[in-house]
């Protein structure tokens, strides 16, 4: 879910990072599974904060992660499928001319877990760099 108020973790070097990875040889099935580990403690916590009526707002949260690095946590799409959920923005971001308050379930599940996530990603990219590292010695 992109909006106004873009709220993400910047990893800075990422691109240094992937570079380091591809050259000890990490899969890169290895490389997104970090991301979308780490990515789901954020998914996890929103998913606790969002606000429930039906639950499909709730059961519409999900992560993806790409061997670049890049993890997206996002809910709600736009379907107008019985399964869709395109209210997703407006119930986060708020919608003032039809007197919806913003209720940031993102904003703060990314808040509460953001050391969590760092700490997360960066030890399991540590384990994947000296496995692969040792790979490559023997």
């Amino acid at each position: 879910m992109a909006a106004p108020g873009q709220s993400g973790i910047k990893v800075t070097n990422l691109r240094e990072i992937n570079k380091a990875l591809k050259a000890v040889g990490a899969p890169n099935e290895e490389i997104k599974k970090a991301g979308k580990e780490s990515g789901e403690l954020v998914a996890s916590e929103a998913r606790g904060l969002v606000p429930v009526r039906s639950g499909a707002l709730r059961n519409s949260i999900r992560v993806g992660a790409t061997a670049r690095g890049r993890i997206r946590v996002s809910a709600g799409n736009n379907r107008t499928s019985k399964s869709g959920v395109p209210y997703a923005n407006p119930i986060h971001w708020g919608w003032f001319k039809r007197n919806i308050k913003p209720q940031p379930f993102f904003v703060k599940a990314l808040g509460y877990t953001r050391a969590e996530v760092y700490e997360n990603y960066f030890s399991q990219i540590e384990k994947l760099i000296i496995k692969e590292s040792a790979k490559a010695k023997l």
